[in-house]
Order: structure tokens, then C-alpha cells, then sequence
């Protein structure tokens, strides 16, 4: 059986899921069992949107969060978008 953090976490990722589905998008999805920075991906068709989301616990420290906006900054910059079928 999973640890409680885990399970904690997955909890909140689905609920993450549900919110962005709720909220438009066309797709949501867990990145379950990926061990990157990305832990829920969303489409939102209409806006040309695409949000990567990392889930953290509510208690998670103000500077370990800065550092996480820090790192990942670059994701917030325009890229080609590119589907692949393999």
C-alpha cells in the first residue's frame, strides 16, 4: 500500500484535474509516476492554452516555492507546439 503522503498528493492532483476540467479545459491529465517538475498538464482548446502545473502540500515552505517559480520560469515563454505520433 502506497505511503499517506502519496496518496495525499495523488488526491490533490486529481482534484487539481477536476478544477481544470471544470474550469474549460478540454484535456487534464497526471503525469502520474513521472518524477518531473510537471505533475498535471492541461489543453484548453478554445484559448490556445496550455498550463503545466506542479503540486506542492499547502504547508510547502515560501522560499522552496520561489525557487520552484525560479527554476521553471522559462516555461512561461512562447514555444512550438508539436504533436507527435509514434
Amino acid at each position: 500500500m502506497p505511503n499517506a503522503n502519496y496518496v495525499k498528493g495523488r488526491r490533490k492532483e486529481y482534484k487539481i484535474v477536476k478544477n481544470l476540467k471544470n474550469d474549460g479545459f478540454d484535456i487534464a491529465q497526471r503525469t502520474a509516476g513521472s518524477h518531473s517538475p510537471i505533475d498535471v498538464f492541461a489543453i484548453h482548446k478554445r484559448d490556445k492554452k496550455i498550463v503545466f502545473v506542479q503540486s506542492k502540500p499547502d504547508n510547502y515552505p515560501e522560499y522552496e516555492i520561489k525557487k520552484i517559480h525560479e527554476e521553471l520560469d522559462f516555461l512561461n515563454d512562447e514555444f512550438i507546439v508539436e504533436f507527435w505520433l509514434l
